[in-house]
């Protein structure tokens, strides 16, 4: 039995107002993940002023886990440069997987704040009371 896998393919579309768009084409997967993120890498390094990333999906014909990682790690990286990913055109498949996995937000929505809000030091944290449980009385 032999395995026809979906080559990949990434090409710039152009650099428009701090937008950079990428067209995929093919799989991204376990055997195209490291090209994926080697070119990505190489076009972000030469388009500085680019903010945000846009990948239309429109030709992604699959994608796995190592995929899915790929991009999860592109999304941290953008957000280390203060840049936004957009995800556009996503096909089916990858809004399945987006939403199964829990990271349909996380990839789909704004970049995290570089600082996030902490609590006062020395302040604790304690769950909820259960309902119909007598209230904590310190210590």
């Amino acid at each position: 039995m032999t395995a026809a896998y979906a080559s990949f393919h990434l090409a710039v579309a152009g650099l428009r107002d701090g937008v950079l768009t990428l067209v995929l084409a093919g799989a991204l997967d376990y055997d195209t993940s490291d090209a994926f993120t080697r070119q990505t890498g190489q076009v972000l390094d030469e388009h500085p002023a680019a903010r945000v990333l846009r990948l239309d999906c429109a030709g992604l014909l699959g994608i796995d886990s190592m995929g899915l990682s790929t991009l999860l790690g592109l999304r941290r990286r953008l957000d280390t440069a203060g840049m936004t990913l957009h995800l556009a055109a996503r096909p089916r498949n990858l809004e399945r997987l987006l939403t199964i996995t829990g990271t349909h937000d996380y990839l789909i929505g704004e970049p995290a704040s570089p600082q996030t809000e902490q609590e006062p030091a020395g302040a604790e944290s304690r769950p909820a009371p259960l309902e119909g449980a007598p209230p904590h009385r310190g210590g």
